[in-house]
């Protein structure tokens, strides 16, 4: 016992000394590296964990979001950020913020202890990686995105699942998403009447993925779509791409690559494109379409679908890629970008996030079996299936009519 209690502290020690200087052990670059170590901790977190700890941690875990959601707020995450490596006091914070200075202290105090934040001395304030990543593009929109629009959903989901006992959601007029926000309309429907959560929700599906390798990391476009291609060539329709995100990230990494690139979206989203588009947008064409109606363009090398069918239900997916085929030719792929769930181990990120589906759509996040039998019944077939993030198990599957 005495050699095992020996084995503990020291372990311990080299982890407080880690913790006081976590660059001089690991290069921050090593994106695998440091996802490896990051997964361990926190498994190492867990069973370490003390039985009124855990239930505490639980219990209070849907403080995190609103208390998130505060600080991006009142700016106190972007402030210390920009501090360029310089602390801050309690009054020097409450006075930018406007904040009442006793709020200020019990705010700070559960940043820090939330790891939000760093306290370096009594009434000394720093940032870290957290707090840089909740002042970041992805993280004001992501948090504000949940906070303002999918939380509800997320505390209607025990009633919901008693009322319907328990059965599987996958009617997306009949789920979580209209009970917690007391509606009839869709997820969509509703922002569309909501114009001002646009603010949120654009910006958070551009950058969810911050950090992570993208499908430009991964697959050759140059060599998988450009090849025997001119200027006339229709070489890759972003369907339902949003803002244009992927569109520009294609053009910046193939600039040679010759052909059309077509933006489409609903008509809101392009109106913003068209009024404020991304830095490279020159050269994309911005189209509105619905992708509940067949394809307008014909012949394209390539139909992109990016986190689009895991939003609906198999019966509309299929009805989706079905519209595609119209638009195809023998040339013409579609690339289904989105997560392909292992059997065993599913990451964590990746089960929130079909929560989330779960609860706003009556939608899933689908593993190789299920997307199989999708493709499958809508007619297509795999043809090869790239993994591209670890963390999500993001994938591009592309796929041909059968």
């Amino acid at each position: 016992m005495a050699s095992q209690s020996n084995s503990i502290h020291s372990l311990t020690e080299k982890l407080e000394a880690f913790l006081k200087s976590p660059h001089s052990y690991f290069d921050s670059s090593d994106d695998a590296a440091r996802h490896r170590l990051s997964e361990v901790a926190r498994k190492v977190s867990f069973i370490t964990e003390a039985r009124g700890d855990t239930v505490h941690r639980v219990a209070h875990s849907s403080l995190q979001l609103p208390l998130a959601r505060i600080g991006i707020e009142t700016g106190v995450f972007e402030l210390l950020s920009e501090n360029d490596g310089s602390t801050a006091t309690n009054a020097e914070l409450a006075g930018k913020t406007k904040v009442d200075p006793v709020l200020m202290k019990r705010l700070l105090r559960y940043y820090q202890s939330m790891g939000m934040i760093s306290q370096l001395a009594d009434d000394e304030y720093g940032p870290n990686n957290v707090t840089t990543a909740l002042a970041s593009v992805g993280g004001k929109s992501g948090v504000s995105y949940y906070f303002e629009m999918v939380n509800q959903t997320f505390i209607a989901l025990p009633q919901f699942l008693r009322q319907t006992d328990y059965v599987n959601p996958t009617d997306p007029s009949n789920c979580p998403w209209q009970l917690g926000h007391h509606t009839k309309q869709s997820p969509f429907a509703w922002l569309q009447s909501h114009p001002e959560m646009m603010e949120f929700f654009l910006p958070w599906m551009a950058n969810q993925r911050d950090g992570l390798p993208t499908v430009f990391d991964i697959v050759d476009f140059q060599q998988e779509l450009g090849q025997k291609t001119n200027d006339s060539t229709i070489l890759f329709v972003d369907v339902g791409g949003a803002m244009g995100h992927q569109c520009v990230a294609l053009k910046q990494k193939c600039p040679k690559l010759a052909g059309r690139v077509i933006l489409q979206e609903q008509a809101p989203a392009i109106e913003q494109v068209k009024a404020n588009p991304l830095p490279g947008f020159e050269g994309i064409e911005a189209q509105v379409h619905d992708f509940f109606t067949p394809q307008p363009v014909k012949g394209a090398r390539a139909y992109y679908l990016r986190n689009i069918l895991h939003d609906f239900p198999n019966q509309k997916c299929i009805e989706i890629l079905q519209n595609l085929r119209a638009g195809m030719t023998e040339e013409s792929v579609v690339l289904i970008d989105e997560m392909v769930l292992p059997e065993c181990g599913a990451p964590w990120r990746a089960t929130q996030l079909d929560m989330s589906m779960i609860t706003c759509l009556a939608a899933t996040e689908r593993s190789e079996v299920e997307w199989r039998a999708l493709i499958d019944e809508a007619g297509f077939k795999i043809v090869k299936i790239w993994t591209y993030t670890q963390q999500l198990r993001d994938s591009v599957i592309v796929t041909i009519p059968k």
